[in-house]
């Protein structure tokens, strides 16, 4: 059975506010998201027909004790001002991080809705303990993994070593490329991906040919120490050479596509067949539950 081992709280600053296992009172750990369903419905129709299901955002409450028996009044004025100095509604997107007893870490970013409640009462406030209220919203609903994923689908596999004699009968091999790949998405959501394309080509064009979808450049030529960074993710899609946008260099029938659950093809291409580019995804699996 899965169990709680720690919360932390950690803001943009990186403050963080550990409460561990034994404090905490209240918290759904598994399942109760709610999804909304957008269906059609025709005349003469029996019941509808579903098109697709969004997740809402997610609205939590968090229920912990301060323990209390061992620190005099300062100290728990102290420990309350910790508390809302990184759970404050003021503070924007706040890391929530869960660690259960199997080992695994699981991250969620959440807002303040309230500042922390301290509530009164010999029930929430005694010798023993100090109970504290948390309500947050996850305005995007889903859980990710600790660790991020980077996959590598193209690039030279370096073989040429000093010193070397060189045959007059064999070739010198100096690297083999490394071919296309796949990218598996285990997680329960389809995965947003941050995509590098580092190094020498011309019209680079990246495809997932497990869904048809491919984002394709026009009018760009990057030299060997040129860096592509596209970032298909929500309410974040950028994409910048060295640092600089160039989305006006997308080829208007692009998607910024996400990874499919399961496994997914990837193809790298451009006008030069160049194999002197790497590409890597970058991207974390994405979980509804825990």
């Amino acid at each position: 059975m899965l169990k709680i081992e720690s919360i932390t709280m950690t803001d943009a600053k990186d403050n963080t506010y550990l409460i561990k296992k034994n404090q905490v009172e209240s918290f759904p750990l598994i399942g109760g998201e709610s999804a909304n369903m957008i269906v059609t419905e025709s005349w003469n129709q029996h019941g509808n027909t579903p098109n697709i299901a969004l997740m809402d955002a997610y609205e939590g409450e968090l229920i912990f004790i301060i323990r209390t028996s061992t620190l005099i009044p300062e100290q728990i004025a102290e420990e309350r001002r910790k508390i809302t100095n990184i759970c404050n509604p003021l503070n924007g997107t706040i890391k929530m991080t869960v660690a259960l007893n199997d080992g695994s870490v699981y991250h969620r970013d959440i807002t303040l809705t309230s500042a922390p409640a301290f509530p009164t009462g010999l029930e929430n406030r005694n010798k023993e303990w100090q109970k504290v209220q948390l309500l947050y919203t996850a305005n995007n609903p889903f859980w990710y993994s600790e660790s991020e994923i980077l996959e590598t689908f193209q690039g030279v596999e370096p073989l040429f070593q000093l010193p070397f004699t060189m045959s007059p009968t064999t070739p010198v091999i100096f690297g083999n490329v490394i071919p296309s790949n796949l990218a598996t998405n285990e997680g329960q959501v389809d995965a947003p991906i941050v995509i590098q394309i580092k190094g020498a080509c011309v019209n680079p064009r990246i495809e997932n040919e497990t869904t048809g979808e491919f984002i394709q450049f026009k009018d760009l030529t990057m030299i060997s120490t040129d860096i592509l960074v596209i970032d298909t993710t929500f309410g974040q899609k950028k994409v910048e050479l060295n640092g600089v946008n160039v989305f006006n260099k997308l080829d208007f029938a692009s998607t910024f596509f996400n990874l499919q659950i399961g496994e997914n093809a990837i193809d790298f291409s451009d006008e030069t067949s160049s194999t002197e580019t790497t590409i890597q995804f970058i991207y974390r699996n994405l979980y509804i539950t825990l």
